[in-house]
């Protein structure tokens, strides 16, 4: 995955337009960066690694809204959110293709129809990495992502906003932990696939928020990142389980009768595995909460 990078010269007193300025600016450069390796499609790391640095850039261009122009944040919202989901169509299938692949490795002989989800799978990636490939060419020659980067270079001369950073990211950490704890709340309340996963993007965006600040924001939050990003993996298993019990079921239902029996195997290790992650995320949830705890309390209380 791609790693956290550090932002320097972001103080406690720092002005947060030129916090905004620094940190988009350090994370666009991230995201160009890894372009050219996600461009051609056949790296699978190279598309998990800018499909991650994407939601980084989207978390914090989300995170400095309140001193960013209206209209540059509509304008460049937008591609954003299309080319994040433009990564999450090649995405899914790697994800599919290496988990079919695991599960059906112990096969002696793989099933027709087990062989034909496979090409499909794989038919279906390559047209996705085309797509990924023909918009990275057009948001290049229409000088978009150098458009965006002028911007960002004018945030502080723009921007009306002179508190501190400390300030701002105090604040924008306490709604997002509360917005995580509110949804894990309810995601124990449902107990369904839907709320778990908005359990993980709560927790994703959560991580997201500190990751700029967090030597500003003391030890507290920064064990609470720790512990958010071992749950970010249970509730990843936990999210890949349930979305490969999907396409089984639907496999399996357009399957021979004659192999129906051997899709119905792989469905019950899937099962298993969903039982694994979901029993690592509630323990996970567990150690969490004096921790959320903690660091809200770190938030909301101005340091003496």
């Amino acid at each position: 995955m791609a790693k956290p990078i550090r932002i320097a010269g972001l103080l406690r007193r720092t002005p947060t337009a030129r916090a905004a300025s620094n940190v988009l600016r350090a994370v666009l450069l991230d995201l160009l960066e890894r372009v050219p390796e996600a461009r051609g499609g056949d790296s699978r790391k190279g598309i998990h690694d800018l499909r991650v640095t994407v939601k980084r850039f989207r978390e914090a261009f989300r995170l400095f809204r309140p001193v960013l122009r209206k209209k540059t944040f509509r304008r460049h919202r937008e591609w954003i959110e299309d080319l994040n989901d433009a990564l999450g169509e090649v995405r899914d299938r790697d994800v599919a293709l290496v988990q079919l692949e695991k599960l059906t490795a112990g096969l002696a002989e793989r099933p027709r129809s087990v062989a034909d989800l496979l090409a499909r799978l794989e038919s279906e990636r390559l047209a996705s990495a085309g797509a990924l490939a023909a918009m990275l060419d057009r948001l290049q020659l229409e000088g978009v992502p150098a458009q965006l980067a002028a911007r960002i270079e004018s945030i502080e001369q723009e921007a009306a906003s002179g508190a501190p950073t400390h300030e701002f990211a105090r604040e924008r950490v306490r709604e997002r932990l509360l917005d995580v704890r509110a949804r894990w709340t309810a995601a124990r309340r449902e107990a369904t696939p839907e709320s778990l996963h908005r359990v993980r993007i709560g927790n994703k965006r959560l991580r997201y928020s500190i990751e700029p600040f967090s030597r500003m924001l003391g030890k507290e939050v920064r064990r609470l990142y720790r512990s958010a990003s071992r749950f970010h993996d249970a509730l990843g298993d936990l999210h890949d389980a349930d979305s490969m019990a999907v396409l089984l079921e639907t496999a399996m239902a357009g399957a021979s009768k004659a192999e129906r029996r051997a899709w119905e195997r792989l469905s019950v290790k899937v099962i298993r595995e969903r039982r694994v992650a979901l029993r690592k995320a509630f323990s996970h949830a567990d150690k969490l909460e004096p921790l959320w705890d903690e660091a809200q309390r770190a938030v909301e209380v101005p340091p003496l």
